[in-house]
């Protein structure tokens, strides 16, 4: 039957509709912004490249002024030391017995002693020697405390237990005794100094070290080292110890005042370095004499130069030790 006789045309598809929806594709549902901060460029904090960790240990140094004045002082102390003695016509063991115990002038900025040597001179002169002394017996302390300590803190057990009651049995001993003993007994000398005083101050160094390995052991980067076969030498100087060394770092800046202070205090009982070489310990015993003379240039200069050392590695260890703590990261 044909369409429109005697029946009702089939119902066929909207037209109309269907090529309107081929035509324009469905419409995209907007979003509404409710803050208009949310498109606009992000924060430069959000910008900035992950820092390091020493990079980011510097950047809180420096934002603290105490401690970068004490490493200004350390470092105007070390140029001083290191050029000092060469811009002076005299030397430190040149006497003029005619110009004793001169005060402060323009020819002798410091003034001269009993023997009518520069003090100038021999200030910056036992600058070097009590800066040498007490640097090198801190790199020694942590050198062999390292070793010690890194060797009973990988081991652990039966090891570890006898090593440690070693250092326990040596730390009970006081460590400027047994120095003036050993410096008695050894020919006088820097290099007798130093042995005397690292014979028993790297124990220190060597607990600090156990107790950092004993923590890192554990972690999974030193255990997955240890399931590929590595040996200990490269665990305890690829993994362990550079890991650690934060706290090393702070500890052995805050030894060496400790060095030259133990230094001072033997040159000042006779036992530092044999004469014409001065440090600023055999200047402050040939000075105190002097307080009731007036001839106080002679003992202040040395004790001001301590005092500042000491400020300032102290400060520098202060500083370091908060810079370097991971909980202060920000």
């Amino acid at each position: 039957m044909r369409p429109g006789a005697g029946g009702s045309a089939p119902s066929g598809p909207p037209v109309a509709e269907s090529s309107r929806t081929a035509e324009s594709p469905p419409r995209q549902p907007v979003l509404p912004v409710a803050d208009s901060a949310l498109t606009s460029a992000p924060p430069a904090a959000w910008r900035q490249p992950p820092r390091g960790y020493w990079r980011d240990a510097f950047r809180r140094l420096a934002r603290r002024p105490m401690p970068m004045a004490g490493l200004v002082i350390l470092i105007t102390l070390v140029l001083l030391a290191a050029i000092g003695p060469n811009v002076s016509p005299f030397s430190y063991e040149e006497q003029d017995l005619f110009s004793t115990n001169q005060p402060p002038s323009s020819v002798h900025w410091f003034g001269t002693d009993d023997l009518g040597r520069d003090i100038f001179v021999r200030a910056w002169i036992g600058a070097r020697i009590s800066l040498f002394i007490g640097t090198t017996a801190a790199l020694l302390y942590f050198v062999i405390g390292m070793i010690y300590g890194g060797i009973a803190g990988y081991y652990g057990g039966r090891v570890d237990e006898v090593m440690m009651r070693v250092v326990d049995t040596l730390y009970g001993v006081p460590h400027l005794l047994v120095t003036i003993m050993l410096t008695v007994v050894l020919q006088p000398g820097l290099f007798s100094i130093i042995l005397a005083m690292v014979a028993t101050g790297w124990v220190g160094a060597a607990r600090l070290v156990r107790g950092q390995v004993l923590q890192l052991r554990e972690m999974e980067y030193v255990q997955a080292t240890r399931a590929l076969g590595g040996q200990f030498p490269r665990i305890l100087g690829r993994h362990l110890l550079p890991n650690a060394m934060g706290p090393l770092i702070v500890a052995a800046t805050l030894s060496v005042p400790s060095a030259i202070f133990t230094e001072a205090t033997l040159s000042f009982l006779g036992l530092g370095v044999p004469a014409p070489l001065s440090s600023w310990g055999t200047m402050v015993s040939d000075g105190v004499v002097t307080m009731f003379t007036g001839q106080v240039w002679r003992l202040l200069v040395p004790s001001v130069l301590i005092s500042l050392t000491m400020f300032s590695f102290n400060a520098l260890g202060d500083g370091l030790r908060d810079a370097l703590d991971p909980r202060t990261r920000q």
